[in-house]
C-alpha cells in the first residue's frame, strides 16, 4: 500500500511537458518584446555620460587655464575607438600624448559642425543660445572665459558641439553640448521634438 501512496504522489509532484513549454514562450515574447526598449535605454545612458564626461574634460580645460594662468585648448581628434578630447596649452599644436588631460568618447558617436542627415534636428538656435556659436577646438584664456585662440590672441566666443549615437535611428540619438560666452557649459538632448537640458 506504501508503493501505491508514493506512485501517486510522484504523478502530482512537478510540471507537465505542455505547462513548462508555455513558461518557456511566455518568456520569450516577453524578451522579445522588451529587448528594444533595452537597448535604447543602455544607448540613452551611454549618449548621456558620454556628454557628461565630455563638459567635464571643458570644465577641467577651464580650471587649468585659470590655476595655470595660461591659455588652454581643448582639441578634437579621431581615435581608434571614437572620438577623443584632450587638453594643451594653446600654443601647442602637437597630437595627443599620454599626459595630456583626455577622455575618449565611446564609438559608434560620432561628432558633427551642425545636425544632418535623413530625420536630423534642427540645431539650436541663436535665440535659445542668446550667441552666435563656434564650432572650432575652445581655448579658455586666464579668467576662463571661453575663446578662439589664432595667433596670440583669443578673442572671446560662445561655442557648440552636436553629436549623434549612430546605433539610434532617425532623429533620436542626438546630444549637444554648448559653452556660452561667459563660460557657462550646458548638455543639450534631443528628445524627438525640441533640445532640452
Amino acid at each position: 500500500m506504501s508503493n501505491q501512496r508514493l506512485t501517486e504522489h510522484r504523478r502530482q509532484s512537478g510540471f507537465s511537458m505542455p505547462e513548462l513549454l508555455i513558461v518557456v514562450l511566455i518568456g520569450l515574447v516577453i524578451t522579445t518584446i522588451a529587448l528594444p526598449n533595452m537597448l535604447t535605454v543602455i544607448a540613452t545612458a551611454r549618449l548621456h555620460g558620454n556628454i557628461s564626461t565630455l563638459s567635464g574634460i571643458f570644465q577641467n580645460c577651464r580650471m587649468m587655464a585659470v590655476k595655470n594662468n595660461r591659455t588652454m585648448t581643448t582639441h578634437f581628434s579621431t581615435a581608434s575607438n571614437g572620438i577623443m578630447a584632450y587638453v594643451k596649452l594653446a600654443t601647442d599644436t602637437s597630437e595627443a600624448t599620454r599626459t595630456d588631460t583626455q577622455v575618449e568618447l565611446e564609438a559608434p558617436i560620432v561628432r558633427y559642425t551642425s545636425p544632418s542627415g535623413t530625420g536630423a534636428p534642427a540645431g539650436i538656435t541663436v535665440t535659445t543660445l542668446g550667441y552666435t556659436a563656434q564650432t572650432g577646438d575652445v581655448s579658455f584664456n586666464t579668467r576662463g572665459l571661453p575663446c578662439m585662440y589664432s595667433g596670440g590672441t583669443c578673442t572671446n566666443q560662445g561655442f557648440i558641439y552636436y553629436f549623434k549615437d549612430t546605433r539610434r535611428t532617425a532623429n533620436n540619438g542626438w546630444a549637444a553640448v554648448s559653452i556660452s560666452p561667459a563660460g557657462r557649459i550646458k548638455k543639450w538632448f534631443w528628445n524627438g521634438t525640441t533640445w532640452a537640458e
